[in-house]
């Protein structure tokens, strides 16, 4: 808890757009609150939030959903040794803490929450058009086959009529398997390391959905590599 709480003092005075709740941090873009741990979709083991963000559409801004990354600590601490006792500037700002994160080598979850209504097939058509050339170049240039039939399967756990403001989205990948949770409903799980990748590229990738969200998204891995 004492970690905690001075994770939570540092963010304040860095960002300004984090208030701190009992066991709580908003993201104030959008008003959406996230737990600072919380269990991987198919799977009781604690993970840690390492930071937020807000994904926008279009010149207007629109805000569509808020996201979240938490990870495994003891599985982040291991992978990540050589960042342990930099700050969140000089981590926001290496290329290379990002791509060691991409090798997807400890359990991690991307959580969304929607702030507005989107419909469903929308969604899919969304997350389609930003994964498939991803995982065709995970299957081209990583040796990561597979990709492109695995989508098919992610895209059908979208077919529920409409993903209303609030709804939230819980996808967990763990040994080059995807756990998903569509408004709290868990789906059947998708092997893909290739899609794995892929998902996570979209957000801490070399061309990120949000430049701003790819970093504060990381904005707590300095306390979490720290250990308890």
């Amino acid at each position: 808890m004492k970690r905690t709480l001075i994770a939570l003092s540092l963010l304040g005075w860095l960002a300004g757009p984090l208030v701190a709740q009992v066991g709580m941090t908003v993201e104030q873009n959008s008003g959406v609150a996230f737990p600072m741990a919380i269990s991987g979709v198919g799977s009781g083991a604690s993970q840690a939030l390492t930071g937020m963000g807000i994904r926008t559409k279009t010149f207007l801004k629109v805000k569509v959903y808020a996201f979240g990354i938490y990870v495994d600590e003891a599985g982040a601490e291991a992978a990540l040794s050589d960042w342990v006792g930099k700050t969140y500037l000089d981590l926001q700002s290496d290329q290379g803490f990002y791509d060691r994160i991409l090798q997807m080598d400890f359990p991690i979850t991307l959580r969304l929450v929607m702030t507005r209504d989107v419909g469903g097939e929308d969604m899919a058509e969304a997350f389609d058009g930003a994964l498939r050339p991803r995982v065709q170049r995970a299957a081209a240039e990583m040796n990561m086959p597979g990709g492109e039939q695995a989508l098919e399967q992610f895209r059908g756990y979208f077919s529920v009529e409409e993903m209303t403001n609030g709804s939230e989205l819980l996808f967990t990948c763990a040994n080059g398997t995807l756990s998903t949770s569509v408004k709290g409903e868990v789906q059947t799980p998708i092997d893909s390391p290739a899609l794995c990748w892929a998902l996570f590229d979209v957000y801490l990738g070399r061309n990120p959905i949000s430049k701003d969200g790819k970093r504060t998204v990381v904005m707590m891995f300095p306390d979490v590599l720290r250990g308890p």
